[in-house]
Order: structure tokens, then sequence, then C-alpha cells
């Protein structure tokens, strides 16, 4: 089973528990849904899952206090790749985009993208294309996608790459 990085526990949050934690994802319903996580390498029984501000507050089951808590404070929370596939919104999970070959309308090779990050507006693609490093807006304009290849309208990325 393959696991995603979904987020990283930042500290404990309140006596009773709960964590606060960073978000790596956008696919919030796998998150606020999920039943089970995995830290590190071990299965947590999920209790409670909310996304707020920004960040996500989970409730293990079984950890009832501060203390208990503590003991996750920079752990790693994992979610097996088919959860979050059921709930993704886009065609593409940002581990499927990262080394995937670009090819633009024509068939024409365009580069491979390096890199993603994700700034709040429309997510940046970092496209390498003939040893340069291009950032590109993930925008419709300028990605087409038929749900399993990615392809690029090369005089919209042409006018849109920095």
């Amino acid at each position: 089973m393959q696991k995603l990085l979904i987020a990283k526990v930042s500290k404990p949050q309140g006596l009773k528990g709960e964590l606060k934690c960073q978000l790596f994802t956008d696919v919030l319903a796998a998150v606020t849904n999920a039943k089970k996580v995995f830290i590190e390498n071990n299965e947590c029984d999920v209790e409670k899952a909310v996304v707020r501000g920004g960040a996500l507050y989970l409730k293990l089951l079984g950890i009832n206090d501060r203390n208990n808590a503590e003991i996750f404070r920079n752990c790693e929370i994992y979610l097996p790749k088919e959860e979050i596939e059921k709930y993704k919104q886009t065609d593409f999970l940002v581990d499927d985009l990262i080394g995937m070959v670009l090819y633009d309308e024509q068939g024409k090779l365009i580069g491979q993208i390096v890199d993603y990050e994700d700034y709040g507006s429309a997510p940046i693609l970092s496209i390498e294309e003939n040893n340069h490093i291009y950032e590109v807006p993930y925008i419709s304009e300028i990605f087409i996608t038929d749900g399993k290849t990615l392809k690029v309208n090369r005089q919209t990325y042409e006018e849109n790459k920095l």
C-alpha cells in the first residue's frame, strides 16, 4: 500500500490530547473523513479531524491528554493513496505530477515537471525545459487533461512561463 504525506504534527493543542498539524494536501475531504491515519509507520484510529485556519486539528482515539499527545510532536502523518484518490477534485495528485513528462498538443516534448508549489491562488509547476527551470501556473488555459494524460497548450504556455 502506497502512503502519501498529508501533514506534520506541529504541537499538542489544548488539554484533551488534540494535535495541531501543518497540512500538505488540498484534498481536505480525505483528511476530515479519515477513520485511520499512519503516524510514522503506526496505524492510529481517528476520533475527529477538523481543518481550521489552514491547520489540521486531529484527535486520535486513546490520546486523551496533552502529555500523551506530546509524543507525536514533529511526526509525519500519512494516508493511503487510495483514500486520497477517492476525494481528489483535480485529475492528478502532486505525487503524480512531479516527474511527469509534458508534451504539447502536437506531441512535441516540452519538458519535465520537477516541483509543485501552492501559494494560494493557482498552484505553480516548475518545469525543466532544455536545462532551464520555468515556473508556470497550473491553470486550465495552459494544461489540457483527459484525466489520464496532461498536455500543454504551447502558445499559452510560452506566454506564461517565468
